[in-house]
């Protein structure tokens, strides 16, 4: 038994620390699409400057934040391993499935952004 606690515990460990990873990559990509922001109010542009870079920071901030899901939902499922009652089992079917549904959902708003992004910087170039 006294092997069986050990492990619960490494795998707690390991799991808050895959959390924390998971919430760290979130807060870096805020940190990260802020700073561009930032960036981008202080130079002054045109307004289709400002619209693709705009696309382009939210496509950046997006995918931290799909990145870092990934961690978390990694995390939810080690854990559910441990102890793994019926209760538990669907606390973490539906944590899955909002995160899935959030990381679905936020996955397509990058990769329109991504496209809207370099059809803007094409549309750009060409009147240039």
């Amino acid at each position: 038994m006294e092997i069986q606690a050990l492990l619960y515990q490494v795998i707690n460990v390991v799991v808050t620390i895959i959390n924390l990873f998971g919430i760290s990559v979130v807060f870096w990509g805020f940190v990260v699409a802020a700073y561009d922001f930032i960036k981008m109010k202080t130079h002054r542009r045109g307004p289709s400057d400002f619209i693709i870079e705009s696309n382009s920071i939210r496509a950046v901030l997006g995918t931290y934040i799909l990145f870092g899901l990934e961690f978390m939902i990694a995390g939810d499922i080690i854990h559910t391993f441990i102890k793994p009652s019926q209760e538990d089992l669907i606390v973490l079917g539906t944590i899955v499935a909002i995160r899935t549904v959030i990381s679905y959902f936020l996955g397509r708003e990058v990769d329109e952004a991504k496209k809207e992004a370099a059809h803007k910087s094409k549309k750009a170039e060409v009147t240039t």
